[in-house]
């Protein structure tokens, strides 16, 4: 049969089982529910922040893990939109589920901690597809767990995949093929990934640990290196204080000044503000400064992924004991939920390589009723600078695609908070949203 095929009996034997795959008359699906222990455990292994879940049905994983850790971030996709309707209708808070095709998901680069797929890989009939986009999703150091169906013995496997699974098929199947330890090895090898564990558990379980290795991303180290050698440069360009800069900023960016922009930004925070507030990117602090000298109540933390900014923002900065800087990454904030009153960002989010994983941490880490303050560039307001970003600026890293036009980001603030002021002046765009 065809992969279309394979996938086809597939979708047609869930929508059927949907409704009772849950239910204690769920047949052999009632199997599955064995799993689920011992993949939660292993996941208690190691901390994670967001998880997906492949081949998620219905969600009983999903649902297990949301009601343990409820401050998780998850996301579930099947490919038989009936399973993914039943899991909807749970309602489940950060839960995102998706229709879609394991073997091509549709998630951007380095999404996740942790992968799970349950009793679903052997439905997959492109399996190196499916482990290459595990790699792609996973983040560095991240790691798949798998349960299947597994034999020992590869003359029993060869029974399984020749005879058993063809007459499967004639009664509405969808089963491709069952693995071996050597299967599986190849397939990590092929797609970059690290088999750390493969066992036989029970009387035919797979349990198995893949892991992505750990380095430095390719466009993690163009933004370093990028920021290093424009830290002698930054600050004139952000304020015009060069006549070079003032050219610069007429010619591709339509004359906005940032400073008005800046000052603007800025206004968004009381002058006795007292409580926590997060700055990501804290950059070489040259608007905020003088901001952060008259805030003497308020506990501030800057971060940034540059050493090179985060030097010259200490220069300035080092006087001021309210004020904490640390190196991370915004996509992946070492902080609990809620723990801030504002999260400001000020020409962020245009550099950030994972900008969805920057949403919705920023937003995590934002209590309910804070502010969320920002100011960057969008796309689609001018072909110059347009034209710019894409040629040069994003291709020395100052910049990392994709970028929203200013419609996109105020559709995907709406989901999530009350805008206060959304504003948009030649390419760049700020505003102030509270976190509902």
């Amino acid at each position: 049969m065809t992969a279309k095929e394979y996938k086809a009996l597939s979708v047609k034997e869930f929508t059927k089982a949907a409704e009772i795959y849950e239910s204690d008359n769920a047949g052999v699906y009632n199997m599955c529910k064995k799993d689920y222990p011992e993949v939660l455990a292993e996941l208690e292994k190691e901390p994670f922040t967001d998880l997906l879940d492949c081949g998620c049905g219905t969600g009983p994983m999903l649902t297990l893990l949301h009601e343990k850790y409820p401050d998780k971030h998850y996301t579930g996709i099947d490919l038989t939109p009936k399973m993914i309707e039943v899991a909807r209708a749970k309602n489940m808070k950060d839960v995102e589920l998706v229709v879609g095709d394991c073997e091509n998901l549709p998630f951007g680069e380095n999404s996740f901690d942790a992968v799970i797929c349950c009793e679903s890989f052997h439905h997959y009939p492109n399996p190196q597809d499916f482990f290459n986009s595990i790699s792609r999703v996973l983040r560095p150091g991240g790691r798949l767990v798998l349960r299947d169906m597994t034999m020992n013995s590869a003359a029993v496997r060869w029974f399984c995949n020749n005879i058993e699974m063809p007459l499967a098929h004639l009664i509405g199947k969808g089963d491709v093929r069952i693995y071996g330890r050597d299967d599986i090895d190849k397939l990590c090898r092929n797609s970059g990934l690290q088999l750390e564990l493969f066992e036989k558990r029970g009387f035919c379980r797979l349990h198995c640990v893949v892991r992505k290795p750990v380095k430095e991303e390719k466009r993690y180290q163009n933004i370093t290196s990028s920021y290093k050698q424009s830290s002698g440069i930054y600050d004139d360009v952000l304020t015009r204080k060069k006549w070079w800069s003032k050219l610069y900023i007429r010619l591709f960016w339509g004359n906005v000044d940032d400073n008005e922009i800046a000052e603007k930004v800025l206004s968004y925070i009381p002058e006795d503000f007292s409580g926590r507030l997060l700055d990501v990117p804290v950059g070489t602090a040259v608007f905020t400064q003088k901001k952060y000298e008259a805030l003497k109540n308020a506990d501030i933390t800057g971060l940034d992924y540059s050493e090179a900014m985060l030097m010259q923002a200490r220069e300035r900065l080092e006087a001021l004991e309210n004020v904490k800087l640390v190196q991370g990454d915004a996509g992946h904030l070492p902080y609990k939920k809620e723990e801030f009153d504002i999260v400001l960002s000020m020409n962020g989010f245009h550099a950030f390589p994972d900008k969805k994983a920057a949403f919705r941490e920023t937003y995590r880490v934002l209590k309910k009723g804070g502010k969320f303050i920002a100011c960057y560039y969008v796309k689609g307001r001018s072909r110059v600078t347009d034209s710019l970003v894409r040629n040069s600026l994003a291709k020395k890293g100052w910049f990392t695609p994709p970028f929203d036009t200013a419609q996109m980001l105020k559709n995907r603030l709406e989901r999530a908070y009350d805008i206060k002021e959304f504003m948009v002046k030649g390419s760049m765009v700020y505003f102030c949203a509270l976190k509902r």
